[in-house]
């Protein structure tokens, strides 16, 4: 990883109550995941498609830990 990368990667407030940590980059595919208080809810995207994943893409697990941050207010 870069500095940039690394940079990048850094834990950040993205929604009040969820922190992103991410993306972080391999050769074919990136991830990251989101904390909402002690849960972290991951997801994982490959830029070249090698196999038949079902993990959540980014804006599947960020609209998780939106939900997931309802009713905690």
């Amino acid at each position: 990883m870069t500095d940039v990368d690394i940079e990048q990667a850094q834990p950040r407030t993205v929604a009040p109550g969820v922190v992103e940590c991410g993306p972080y980059f391999e050769r074919h595919a990136r991830g990251g995941y989101f904390m909402v208080g002690r849960r972290q809810i991951h997801w994982y995207e490959e830029t070249a498609p090698l196999s038949s994943s079902y993990l959540l893409t980014r804006d599947e697990a960020l609209g998780a830990a939106l939900h997931e941050t309802q009713g905690r207010e």
